[in-house]
């Protein structure tokens, strides 16, 4: 067995340490839609925040991603049967919502971003509290609670009271309380904010491998790296509707190139004009363009600077990666530059 193996095992091993069990989830099929929306609509505060949302995944870790405001948390909010829908439908594990809302709850571990740890009391406490509230005796809920705080390697620190905690052992702590009851999903919202890079790793490799054993996981982040790494499935949000749901690799596709160019008032003379043209404009900005590359549209931005007589300081041809491949179903043709820090 190779070390890459050994790690993936031993961190298997740990999780299932987590709920005190042996086996695995039973083992299902990736393909089996486990969250889907049909035509949602939802409103806060008489404002519309979810429109017209329909998706369908069946990924074993699903990223959800994007801008402050997109919806992110009104979908989470939606999922757990909190808020509900003014029109459409909502399943998870093929439970309709509201309806079955405490069921899903009851199968659901929730690491919310803003909240989650009790304050006044230590982290085994507040982890052991988290237990009793899903059903657990005393007895068990802290038996669990220490389980669960080994698997993420938080030593003595579980007995300081939780004011003290620094934010990265803060978002251990809330990762201990989602897992305590053994639950079949998990709803992670931002999970590693405040970690310094060690223990961010740290993190996304247990988490990785909670996945590998069989929960299934949405993951709400800003950071795409963190997605590419252990998301199969994106649901990108934009303005509370559907920029993109589906896997990262049809995401992504054959990684094609763009091309970049730059020159004085080169994206404001040319942007519109290269997408009026059929060419795919991926982003520009007053003195850059970029573009999907091809010897067609590569042909018309040459046309199109010999007639308008502009100066080209800089060409480069890029490889699309996953962060451009984001940036754009975000933007979309012709976005503005600004828009290009959208789910980061």
């Amino acid at each position: 067995m190779t070390s890459e193996q050994d790690r993936t095992a031993a961190g298997i091993e740990v999780a299932r340490a987590v709920a005190g069990q042996r086996s695995p989830f039973p083992s299902q099929n990736s393909s089996t839609p486990w969250i889907e929306f049909e035509g949602v609509n939802l409103d806060r505060g008489g404002r519309p925040v979810l429109r017209d949302l329909s998706a369908s995944l069946g990924g074993a870790a699903v990223g959800l991603v994007g801008a402050n405001g997109a919806g992110k948390s009104t979908l989470i909010g939606a999922l757990l049967g909190v808020l509900r829908a003014r029109t459409g439908r909502i399943r998870v594990l093929g439970l309709e919502l509201p309806a079955a809302a405490q069921e899903v709850r009851t199968r659901a571990g929730v690491m919310a971003e803003q909240a989650g740890v009790f304050p006044g009391g230590s982290g085994v406490e507040a982890v052991m509290f988290a237990g009793q509230l899903t059903g657990l005796r005393k007895k068990e809920a802290l038996r669990r609670a220490h389980r669960a705080l080994d698997a993420l390697d938080v030593g003595e620190e579980r007995y300081r009271p939780t004011h003290g905690y620094s934010t990265g052992m803060r978002q251990r702590c809330k990762l201990a309380m989602s897992l305590v009851h053994d639950p079949e999903i998990l709803i992670l919202d931002e999970p590693t904010v405040g970690l310094d890079p060690p223990g961010r790793l740290q993190l996304l490799e247990l988490i990785r491998d909670l996945k590998t054993e069989g929960r299934r996981i949405l993951i709400s982040t800003h950071i795409l790296q963190d997605a590419e790494f252990l998301c199969d499935e994106l649901l990108l949000l934009q303005a509370g509707t559907v920029a993109y749901s589906g896997t990262i690799s049809d995401l992504v596709g054959t990684r094609d190139e763009m091309l970049i160019a730059r020159g004085p008032r080169l994206g404001a003379q040319l942007a519109a004009a290269l997408a009026e043209s059929g060419t795919q404009v991926l982003a520009s900005n007053v003195d850059e363009v970029r573009f999907r590359s091809s010897p067609e549209s590569l042909r018309v931005f040459w046309q199109l600077v010999a007639n308008r007589a502009l100066e080209v300081r800089r060409l480069e041809r890029h490889s699309l990666d996953f962060e451009d491949a984001v940036v754009e179903a975000m933007t979309g043709a012709g976005a503005g530059s600004q828009q290009r820090g959208v789910g980061r």
